[in-house]
Parts: structure tokens; sequence; C-alpha cells
């Protein structure tokens, strides 16, 4: 049974660990997270079992009535148990009363980050070139919240 809480500092070697294991050369640094996870409008969720087994990081701007999906990361020998589609319900169930809308950047060869959102009723909205550092492109993609 995976249980959902807000992160804490302390867990943020684990939350390293998801990034590295999820994205490799192209994940986060350290102190990136950190000053994600100090930001008063970005919440961080873990999903633990027996030990911290994903995360994801959102940020909610009640100004543009939006929630962005920052980063998701599930352990790979875990992925395809619902547990990114439990993250995201919680997330678009925190998100409602401040937003309209929830959006998020994903690489076009995420074939599986791709389908999952699809899945949840996300469309693209865009291909933005040239979107991360390494210069690939992402799908921008969005859900109206009901």
């Amino acid at each position: 049974m995976v249980r959902i809480r807000k992160a804490e500092g302390s867990d943020l070697p684990a939350i390293m660990a998801l990034e590295e294991g999820s994205f490799g050369p192209r994940r986060w640094d350290e102190a990136f997270v950190r000053e994600r996870m100090s930001e008063e409008n970005v919440l961080t969720l873990v999903a633990e079992e027996e030990q911290i087994v994903a995360y994801i990081m959102f940020s909610i701007s009640r100004t543009y009535e939006t929630a962005e999906i920052l980063s998701l990361a599930v352990t790979p020998s875990l992925r395809r148990r619902g547990i990114a589609r439990t993250l995201m319900a919680r997330v678009e169930s925190m998100a409602e009363k401040d937003a309209q809308t929830v959006s998020l950047c994903v690489r076009p060869d995420n074939v599986g980050g791709v389908n999952l959102y699809l899945s949840l009723g996300y469309k693209v909205l865009a291909l933005c070139s040239g979107y991360y550092e390494d210069g690939s492109d992402a799908y921008m993609m969005v859900k109206h919240l009901e």
C-alpha cells in the first residue's frame, strides 16, 4: 500500500535518487531541487511503501489559476503500478480550489509519460522547440479541471 505525504527536507537524498534513476544525466541537480522545495508556491509530495518510491513536485499560481507539474519520478522497477497516476490525482485534487488548469512539459520520447498524461485527459497544447537544457523539445500538455 502506497502512502502519500508532503516531502520534508530529510527526503532530499531519496528524491535525488529518484531523479537519477528516472532522468540520469538529464536530472535536476540537488541545489536546484532544494531551492524549488523551499519556494512558497511549490509543493512536493512523496509516495512511500517501506521507503520513498516516487515523488511529484508542482506549483500552484492562484493569480493565473493554474497548477504546473514540475517533476514526477517513480522508481523504474515499480512503474506501471498506478503510483504516478495516484500522485497526479492527488495534485489535481489539491489544485482544484485554486486552479482551473494543470500543465506540464514532457519529452516527446518519454512515451510512457506521454501515454500516462494522455490517459489522464491531458492534451498536447504545443511542441516547445529546444525547451530543455540539452536542446531537446518538449510537449506542453494541459488539462482543464472540472
